[in-house]
């Protein structure tokens, strides 16, 4: 009694007690209307919850040898949903915000019958309405990494209604965005959850008959930094999936050896801070391999790329690769620099083109049912060598995103890499992404064709991941 009477006084210095009690009371409720992982990943990455909570929670002790997969499922739904009674007295409010977010409407609509006249979050209601009927509502038919939801300067921004909300920038910021602005220039290395590619270890240091860059290091085979631009201002301009593209990135460069940067919703100010500190730190001095990727919106101008950042801020992509200069960036003179930009470069959506088929089909893939349519001194050396340059798209044409598992794009960049970086160079890995990607579809039927530049990129880049071995 003891026990529980302490256990009753913490509780009410956390969250409500009417809150822990309606979400006892409509935990099965709860569980029908979200996914486990996707849930528990987005809790993980906004801090509800730490990684090692979510170890806790997911272990059954033993239990689960007797449970079937969806009973195992079921009882760590369960767990979490106990463990966020307990995480304080604004969890019930980051977890309306969180069930938003991740478009479960009829979760954040019964959490907020408790409260009525509650406005403690009033911005978790802010959606189409339209969709609220809709089991699965976190998913989208066809939404793209494109041109986001703006305004024309003489245009006054329409009132709140059923068909179209819109939400102030400055709330938004500080009531959703998480940022990893202040975090110092160190490398990534909390753990990566629910990733399946495994990379296939080299058995040897493959060189070809042309030239190879050297990838033989044991501890500076490569730095990956990795910025994840997935808030805005304008709620609904948010890259949901795009968590997932971030850690199967990271889960992939970890096991080939990489040091990881990564970074989550950077404003241009702070990406180009972090970008020109990185390039000049040791870390970087003593790599043999440079990866960027840049995910986020993109857009095209005037047959201009451009890319926007977390605070709506725009620059072109010239812009990120002209730090890659000779001049600007000596630490990665004569070595590979790989620079990723799986974004939209237009607002077009590519239909393809009606063709007589060979005898032999094109193998394709089921349509996906919710995309998201998202140096030395004194040498005289080229202004920019030895460097790829990877878009997710051709110019004019939209990239597509799984709001669910992510890019298109890296999530087949990074099945590839997994396959055959061990034996592949990097030219012939882009080149079988591309040959996965093709088999893609929306439900519209629409697709995507990945391409690169070339950029004096004159030698074979191998990987050889796992070799030298420690």
């Amino acid at each position: 009694m003891a026990e529980e009477r302490v256990e009753e006084r913490e509780y009410e210095l956390g969250m409500l007690e009417r809150h822990r009690n309606h979400i006892l009371k409509n935990m099965e409720k709860l569980i029908e209307y979200t996914d486990y992982d996707v849930l528990v990943t987005e809790t993980v990455r906004r801090g509800l919850i730490t990684p090692k909570m979510q170890s806790i929670l997911e272990n059954l002790e033993g239990r689960e040898f007797n449970m079937t997969a969806d009973q195992v499922r079921l009882e760590q739904h369960r767990n979490y949903f106990t463990k966020i009674r307990t995480r304080g007295p604004t969890a019930y409010a980051e977890l309306k915000a969180i069930l938003n977010s991740l478009g479960y409407l009829k979760a954040v609509q019964l959490l907020e019958q408790v409260d009525p006249q509650d406005n403690e979050l009033s911005y978790v209601s802010l959606r189409r309405n339209h969709n609220s009927n809709n089991n699965n509502c976190n998913k989208s038919a066809d939404i793209v990494d494109t041109r986001i939801c703006d305004l024309p300067a003489n245009e006054q921004r329409p009132s709140v209604s059923h068909q179209q909300i819109v939400i102030e920038p400055n709330s938004v910021k500080e009531q959703l965005t998480h940022s990893d602005a202040k975090k110092p220039l160190t490398p990534f290395t909390e753990p990566i959850t629910g990733q399946k590619h495994v990379v296939k270890l080299s058995d040897r240091i493959h060189r070809s008959d042309q030239d190879t860059y050297a990838m033989e290091s044991e501890h500076n085979r490569g730095v990956l930094f990795i910025v994840n631009i997935v808030d805005f201002p304008n709620l609904k301009n948010r890259r949901n999936g795009a968590d997932n593209d971030g850690a199967a990135l990271i889960h992939i460069f970890r096991q080939i050896g990489f040091t990881v940067f990564s970074y989550v919703n950077l404003d241009q100010e702070e990406f180009f801070e972090k970008l020109k500190t990185l390039i000049s730190s040791n870390d970087v001095r003593d790599t043999e391999c440079f990866v960027l990727v840049l995910m986020t919106h993109g857009e095209r101008v005037n047959e201009v790329d451009h890319v926007r950042f977390t605070d709506d801020s725009v620059c072109k992509v010239r812009k990120i690769i002209n730090e890659f200069q000779s001049d600007k960036c000596p630490n990665l003179i004569d070595k590979p620099k790989v620079l990723m930009f799986p974004f939209c470069r237009g607002d077009q959506p590519d239909k393809g083109k009606i063709i007589k088929r060979p005898e032999t089909p094109l193998s394709i893939k089921e349509p996906c049912k919710s995309t998201q349519t998202d140096g030395v001194p004194f040498a005289n050396v080229p202004t920019l060598s030895d460097i790829l340059i990877c878009y997710a798209s051709t110019p004019g044409y939209e990239t597509h995103r799984d709001v669910v598992e992510g890019s298109w794009y890296i999530q087949c960049f990074c099945y590839c890499m997994a396959e055959h970086a061990h034996n592949t160079s990097i030219e012939e890995i882009l080149r079988k992404t591309q040959k996965e990607l093709s088999k893609m579809r929306t439900g519209k039927n629409h697709l995507q064709t990945a391409v690169y530049e070339n950029h004096g990129f004159s030698k074979h880049l191998y990987f050889n991941p796992g070799f030298p071995r420690k």
